[in-house]
């Protein structure tokens, strides 16, 4: 509610405040429009009958209890607009000369205080133009001075400024070669970090691990120096020895003549070597083929040193000195009796004569023609160092300590025991040999023996088949085998029935406990790679 008070200039006395919300006592107050006004009647007043008294001016006792400012202290030079209407009502009345002037200092008063109201108004409503105005600046100050966003490129650019093409979605493809010198590694797979972890756990100097099926290799990992303290990396290319792996080559060259029938699984040692017939021990007599190469013939193992030391240096070709060392097992007496399992490299050379006798040629000339020609795969013979220095060493693990093998010594295989195991060969392609077998035991023709010819092969006599172990490992049918001369050692293991197979080469031997974990690795990563 606004309501302001003032002092009268001629009296001590404090007028009473004001307030304007209400109308004076003896009158009511209307609004029309912005402006308020007074109706009739108004109050009476007492006008003095001396002239001295109407000369001066006297505040009506009516309009001190309804006004806030004396007459007096208004400004005459201002002329106000008085409704005409008002003025007519007030002429009428009979005391015209008192009225008149009472009616003066109302309107005045009530004029002044129109006056004062516009004036508030006016202030309030300039505000808030200000305060809009303001607004408006802020507002556009801050549009036309902010960052302008770019849809496009510039159309005018200095002539030294180049923008490049935006790229097709083929060069976003494409990938940006590397800096010259720069090889950014691949992230390492499960089989390589497993051959990292099992190297370096039991101090393998190299070891390389290939998963294959049938038609194809499902991933290789290798690790590893050639030579222990050396630098030159191993490769999946590196010729490694195979030992007695070399057994299930030599029984599959064998395969293709009894396919050919030049050769018979039945065929006795009389049948084969009729010159010694009459002086063969009788117990040799009907041992057959197939038993030289089961391990169930009879014949001494010649799988330790002394063994091997016994062997008289035969002179000769290499042919010449298996049908030698044939000869002299035959009509010697038998280590043990024939029908029982004993493991024996001496049984693969004298399968290996009988094949070269029959056909007239060495045995490495029979398995470069009927099984690694066809394959298209390379082999050696001897240690892989004998084909070239850029090849692996092998090493002899003893009390934890690794010792290189100089492959000048006069330690290697017996030429008469090479059938049992003396080929060297890459990982890969001993890869294609093993899927050779897969493939067969899964009913699948090779391109150097049938499926049937290959299931013959895998044929069991007691604890072994021509070449293989065959046995369940983890409920699942299994073939497999290790080749080892003390400097290498080499495993395969083939699972047909979820067509899976592994490979293990390391140029390293003499530690049980590592070959024992290579092994059980093996069926473990079939299991795994089974299951993808």
């Amino acid at each position: 509610m606004v309501s302001f008070s003032t002092g009268y200039p001629d009296s001590s006395i404090a007028a009473p405040r004001s307030k304007f919300r209400h109308p004076p006592r003896d009158a009511t107050r209307t609004s029309i429009g912005h402006r308020p006004c007074l109706s009739m009647p108004l109050p009476v007043s007492k006008i003095s009958s001396t002239p001295r008294e109407r000369a001066t001016p006297r505040t009506s006792s009516t309009l001190s209890n309804s006004s806030s400012m004396f007459t007096n202290d208004l400004p005459t030079r201002r002329r106000f607009q008085i409704n005409p209407t008002m003025i007519r009502l007030l002429l009428q009345r009979p005391d015209l000369p008192g009225r008149i002037r009472d009616a003066r200092e109302v309107l005045l008063e009530k004029f002044q205080l129109i006056q004062w109201y516009n004036k508030q108004m006016s202030r309030r409503t300039r505000r808030g133009w200000i305060s809009m105005a303001v607004v408006v600046l802020v507002a556009a100050a801050g549009a036309f001075t902010g960052p302008v966003l770019r849809t496009d490129a510039p159309t005018r650019l200095r002539a030294d400024i180049v923008i490049p093409a935006r790229p097709t979605s083929l060069q976003l493809e494409t990938p940006t070669p590397p800096l010259a010198g720069i090889v950014i590694p691949r992230r390492p797979t499960l089989l390589q970090l497993d051959v990292l972890t099992l190297r370096e756990t039991y101090r393998l100097p190299s070891l390389e691990i290939c998963v294959i099926r049938a038609d194809s290799v499902v991933d290789v990992a290798v690790g590893g120096v050639r030579k222990a303290g050396g630098t030159a990396a191993v490769t999946s290319q590196d010729l490694f020895h195979l030992g007695s792996m070399t057994k299930a080559m030599t029984a599959t060259m064998l395969s293709t003549l009894v396919q050919e029938g030049k050769l018979s699984w039945s065929m006795t040692m009389t049948q084969a070597f009729p010159a010694i017939a009459s002086t063969m021990d009788p117990r040799y007599k009907n041992v057959t083929l197939e038993q030289l190469v089961t391990h169930t013939s009879g014949l001494a193992g010649y799988t330790t040193d002394p063994e091997w030391a016994s062997i008289p240096p035969f002179t000769g070709t290499p042919a010449q000195q298996r049908q030698a060392f044939a000869r002299m097992l035959l009509t010697s007496p038998p280590a043990g009796r024939a029908g029982v399992y004993r493991y024996s490299n001496a049984g693969y050379a004298v399968a290996a004569a009988i094949a070269e006798r029959v056909t007239g040629k060495t045995w490495e000339q029979l398995m470069q023609q009927r099984v690694f020609g066809p394959l298209k795969i390379r082999a050696a013979y001897g240690w892989p160092l004998l084909s070239g220095d850029d090849e692996p060493w092998g090493h002899r693990i003893k009390n934890g300590v690794v010792t290189p093998h100089n492959p000048s010594d006069n330690y290697r295989v017996p030429t008469v025991l090479a059938p049992a195991g003396d080929v060297s060969m890459s990982i890969l392609d001993y890869s294609v040999f093993a899927r050779l077998h897969l493939a067969g035991l899964e009913n699948i023709d090779g391109s150097v023996l049938s499926a049937a010819g290959i299931q013959r092969l895998h044929q069991p006599v007691l604890a072994y088949s021509c070449g293989w172990h065959e046995e369940l490992i983890d409920g699942v049918p299994t073939s497999w085998h290790r080749g080892t001369c003390d400097t290498f050692d080499t495993f395969v293991l083939l699972q047909p029935s979820r067509d899976i197979g592994v490979i293990v080469f390391t140029n390293a031997d003499g530690d049980n406990t590592a070959a024992n974990a290579l092994f059980a690795e093996m069926p473990k990563l079939a299991g795994l790679y089974a299951r993808r």
